[in-house]
């Protein structure tokens, strides 16, 4: 297991021994001494020790024996158990110890012969589950003592202006205050009426305690000779308990502050998919631990789908049923272009295959400038992030904005000249009709009864009659243009099938789809699909 410099994330479901890693962790180094040769400032430790519970805590504050039997934590190893490479490179092995405490065991270095090994110093501020106990709910008050020490003023005014950063609070700090063997905290008053650190809820009082940490870690840094990349540590159990949504990220953006500019190590557990989610993107190192049932493994490459699907125990399958991208277009002929396009992707890029399904089409049509307008809104930003806009060929993509546009080319004349779905038919017809072309001696063609002779009759001469004006024109051009190809539909499907596989037109068809993978990407997320669904050509064959 590596661990970041800087801030770690381990999540897992409950079993997989994240708190007994925090543990593991924490066990690998002891406390820093007064006598320590970096700290210039003896008095800190006193301090920052007075003002957070857990310092250093051992594998036995937290390892006991089953109820009935001895529990071997590390059942047919025998010797080392494990072992752990600090930031200098050097290792240390650890074993098993029966720990002093009745039915414990603790965790020591397996220390060589004429080895001068020995536990490196750092200080390790543990924040375990107790600190989620609210002050209102403890009530052994026999038990609530006052702390002797407290954080110099400096750091007393940056934990008061964090705190109000996050709750909008106007705090003045009293005196530490110690609830038994649970917690540590400072109390306070507030420029709100009744509000203070007695009243607070659960998740003012949770973030209180983490900034309380992060400051005394600040303070002490300040006062060593600082040489080493990591001078100190900060573990965090459940970071997400009681934080609404908002706090967790605005915390994350903090953590990562501080550990970059007073080099803390920084790791903490979560369930959180809002936390995981942002650590992600900001690329902290993510470690989620599967359970195998007999043993624990990394998931390799976490992503947020992949950690969904295993904290709400659901199948690929499950999590994105239901979840779709929009399909916009202009008609039902572009409709019909497109899912042949489809077909054809299918059996061309196996890549395709996955993705197909998360595809929607509306059974809508939509002129091509109402279109662009609604995918160009500013205000509608949000909904139209989360839909594809597929225009005709003969009209301009616009990636930005999500919209692209069907492939053509105008056989004839300029190569990659666009044209809508009808007039690509008849210009391709047409082309398949003066070219000595396999097409018409096609067994399935020949079938149904189509020739050049039938095409004449049935294609040709209504569109020429037409556009000569031999027949009342009833509607305009499109129109029958459409109503013409949708009479004819059996025989233009052959057509553009034909059309997909001409190798004259793989260009446009590979811009297309490229296009399409674009904005599959884009808007992915916002339907809550994993934009990796869709593989690179290389990945995904």
């Amino acid at each position: 297991m590596h661990l970041s410099s800087h801030v770690t994330a381990i999540s897992g479901t409950n079993g997989t021994c994240k708190s007994s890693i925090l543990h593991v962790i924490s066990n690998s180094y002891k406390r820093v001494s007064a006598s320590c040769d970096w700290v210039k400032d003896k008095e800190c430790l006193k301090n920052i020790n007075d003002v957070n519970s857990y310092i250093n805590p051992k594998i036995e504050s937290l390892a006991r024996e089953t109820m009935r039997e001895y529990r071997d934590p590390a059942v047919g190893v025998s010797g080392t158990l494990y072992s752990v490479k600090y930031t200098d490179n050097t290792m240390l092995d650890f074993r098993r110890h029966n720990s002093k405490k009745l039915g414990r065991y603790s965790l020591k270095p397996k220390y060589g012969n004429n080895k001068h090994e020995r536990l490196p110093s750092c200080p390790v501020i543990y924040l375990g589950l107790p600190r989620l106990v609210p002050y209102g709910e403890f009530d052994n008050d026999a038990a609530v003592s006052k702390g002797r020490k407290s954080l110099p003023d400096k750091y007393q005014k940056e934990l008061i202006e964090l705190y109000k950063d996050f709750t909008n609070y106007d705090i003045s700090l009293k005196s530490t205050q110690r609830l038994g063997n649970l917690k540590y905290r400072t109390e306070f008053t507030s420029d709100k009426q009744g509000i203070d650190s007695n009243t607070i809820s659960a998740g003012q009082d949770n973030l209180f305690v983490i900034l309380t940490a992060l400051t005394s870690l600040h303070y002490y840094y300040d006062s060593i000779e600082s040489k080493r990349p990591i001078e100190s540590l900060l573990l965090i159990d459940e970071i997400d308990a009681t934080l609404h949504p908002a706090f967790q990220i605005k915390l994350l953006k903090l953590l990562r502050q501080y550990s970059v500019n007073y080099k803390i190590q920084i790791v903490f557990t979560t369930h959180s998919l809002t936390t995981l989610e942002d650590s992600l993107k900001h690329k902290d190192n993510v470690l989620y631990l599967l359970d195998l049932k007999d043993s624990v493994s990394i998931m390799p490459k976490p992503d947020i789908y992949k950690i969904k699907m295993q904290l709400q125990t659901l199948t690929a399958q499950n999590i994105f049923q239901d979840r779709v991208i929009p399909v916009f277009t202009e008609d039902a002929e572009a409709r019909l272009l497109i899912d042949l396009i489809f077909t054809y992707f299918e059996k061309k890029h196996p890549a395709f295959r996955d993705v197909k399904s998360f595809f929607h089409m509306i059974n809508a049509n939509i002129g091509a400038d109402s279109l662009r307008g609604i995918f160009k809104d500013d205000k509608l930003i949000k909904n139209t992030m989360r839909a594809i806009c597929i225009l005709d060929g003969d009209k301009n993509k616009d990636l930005t904005n999500c919209i692209i546009s069907l492939p053509g080319i105008n056989f004839g004349k300029k190569s990659g000249q666009g044209l809508s779905p009808e007039k690509l038919l008849f210009e391709y017809s047409d082309y398949l009709y003066k070219e000595r072309d396999d097409f018409w001696t096609n067994e399935y063609v020949l079938q149904k009864g189509f020739s050049k002779e039938w095409y004449d009759d049935a294609i040709k001469k209504p569109l020429k009659d037409f556009n000569q004006g031999k027949v009342a024109k009833t509607s305009k051009p499109r129109e029958f243009y459409k109503k013409h190809c949708n009479k004819n539909i059996v025989f233009f499907k052959m057509v553009f099938k034909h059309w997909l596989n001409n190798p004259k037109n793989e260009s446009s068809l590979n811009s297309f789809y490229f296009d399409l993978r674009t904005l599959f990407r884009k808007v992915a997320p916002y339907n809550e699909i994993n934009p990796q669904e869709w593989l690179d050509e290389q990945q995904g064959g």
